[in-house]
């Protein structure tokens, strides 16, 4: 990883701006999410924020350089009595993209699963073809522990979704 500036903080409403909902125009940062389904607008994405801030079980962290909102991650089922949670993540600002910035913020959101939630393992799905993904959770301890064949429907096509999970 190159040495960037990077934090993860909970997202708030005033870290919405236009550059955020643009990344969600982009078929390539859209190319494995459930997104591309999906239209956003500025006032959309304030009132995800304040979803997200008022629903006890999901927390949206942005992920930071130097200040400059570039991505998100999020984890979903904080209060799961089973002590899991899903993560997601997305790295919206594609001038850091292969630097480094997924697997810092899922090394993150591993901390503060175990450290602030108490949590036992998380978990992510994703595309079998979304291999910078699949790197991230690999080189983060993730392991593979399924597959589901033709079950994400992108870009007019099926992919298979490989599970991985991580005990913590």
């Amino acid at each position: 990883m190159l040495d960037l500036d990077l934090k993860l903080k909970i997202l708030e409403e005033n870290d919405v701006n236009q550059n955020y909902v643009d990344w969600f125009k982009d078929p390539e940062v859209i190319k494995y999410s459930d997104n591309q389904y999906r239209s956003f607008s500025l006032e959309g994405q304030k009132k995800y924020v304040r979803k997200c801030i008022s629903n006890k079980d999901i927390d949206l962290y942005g992920i930071f350089c130097q200040n400059h909102h570039i991505g998100n991650i999020v984890i979903e089922g904080i209060n799961s009595i089973h002590k899991r949670a899903e993560i997601t993540y997305l790295v919206g600002n594609k001038n850091y993209w292969g630097k480094g910035v997924g697997f810092f913020a899922v090394s993150e959101i591993i901390k503060i699963s175990k450290n602030f939630y108490g949590l036992n393992k998380l978990f992510a799905g994703i595309a079998e073809n979304n291999i910078a993904s699949m790197k991230v959770l690999e080189k983060n301890g993730f392991s593979l522990e399924g597959k589901k064949f033709d079950h994400l429907f992108y870009n007019g096509e099926f992919h298979n979704q490989l599970d991985f999970g991580l005990i913590l």
